[in-house]
């Protein structure tokens, strides 16, 4: 599990399915920005509001060719 500093945070269009996905400007444990987005339908994705800016998150994550997908995500206890 790693853990990540939201910069910043925007909701994207929705999946077919109807289920919300959202792209993170983030900030790993070595200060290199990334940006990640939601699995597409993952259910933990209704779990993510605004209040998730600024502050640290510790999740899953997997890299595509083009995009590092946030498999699973929650706020952090610690910082």
């Amino acid at each position: 599990m790693e853990r990540y500093f939201i910069k910043s945070m925007r909701r994207l269009t929705n999946t077919d399915s109807g289920n919300p996905r959202f792209k993170f400007v983030a900030v790993d444990r070595f200060g290199k920005t990334l940006t990640l987005h939601t699995k597409a339908d993952a259910g933990w994705s209704y779990t993510i509001t605004h209040g998730w800016e600024n502050r640290m998150i510790e999740g899953y994550t997997h890299a595509t060719s083009r995009n590092v997908i946030l498999d699973y995500a929650a706020i952090s206890e610690n910082f």
